[in-house]
């Protein structure tokens, strides 16, 4: 079975406990690079305004390691964060959040209610807050199935036994029974090469077109 990729373990285990981890059976080195990226994961979360090579310049000063690894451990934290290879609307409106955000306790620390005002409206207007939620609308216009059972084999297309029930009673009093009991066996002191062995003769050599004829 091959193991799972780190992407993987990091959705699954990127702020789990350690002692957690090890008891998933999760390996010591995959644990260390989960840790890893935890790490810079949070880093940048608390100062967004950070680039790729500041984060890159983080990863080596920290864990010593290459450029390449860095930028590997760079594209994970990006995913983890809502970003495949280039800026998606998922990975903006994260950092636009966080920006927003400061730019609001900013205007609170000032006392500046217009501002804080302004930062909340977008807020609002980035997570369209104004419109109706499209998951919610969605679920409201589904229709639970309903199961019904029966043994109708008409709804199949199957013909209906008459009597089909007295039919399988009667197979019961046949063949049915409670107990089970040993019965004896004889050996038999066959070859089974010598049984399934073709006859010589029956079987002519395979045609061009990889046919057999007889």
């Amino acid at each position: 079975m091959a193991l799972p990729s780190i992407l993987d373990s990091a959705r699954q285990y990127l702020f789990a406990d350690v002692d957690r981890m090890a008891a998933a059976g999760v390996p010591a080195t995959t644990i260390n690079h989960l840790l890893r990226l935890r790490d810079i994961y949070n880093y940048w979360l608390n100062f967004p305004a950070k680039r790729d090579r500041d984060i890159v310049a983080e990863l080596r000063a920290r864990y010593g390691i290459g450029d390449t690894t860095a930028r590997d451990d760079l594209k994970l934290i990006k995913i983890l964060l809502g970003d495949l290879q280039k800026p998606t609307k998922d990975y903006m409106r994260y950092r636009t959040t966080v920006m927003l955000e400061r730019a609001y306790k900013k205007a609170d620390d000032a006392n500046d209610a217009r501002n804080m005002v302004a930062a909340a409206a977008q807020l609002a207007k980035i997570h369209r807050l104004h419109e109706e939620d499209e998951r919610a609308n969605v679920l409201d216009t589904l229709v639970p199935t309903r199961l019904q059972f029966t043994d109708d084999p008409a709804v199949i297309g199957l013909e209906r036994m008459p009597d089909f029930r007295k039919h399988i009673a009667k197979m019961k009093e046949i063949y049915w029974v409670a107990d089970t009991e040993d019965v004896s066996f004889e050996e038999i002191d066959a070859r089974l090469d010598d049984l399934f062995k073709p006859v010589p003769g029956n079987v002519t050599a395979a045609t061009d077109t990889g046919g057999i004829s007889e």
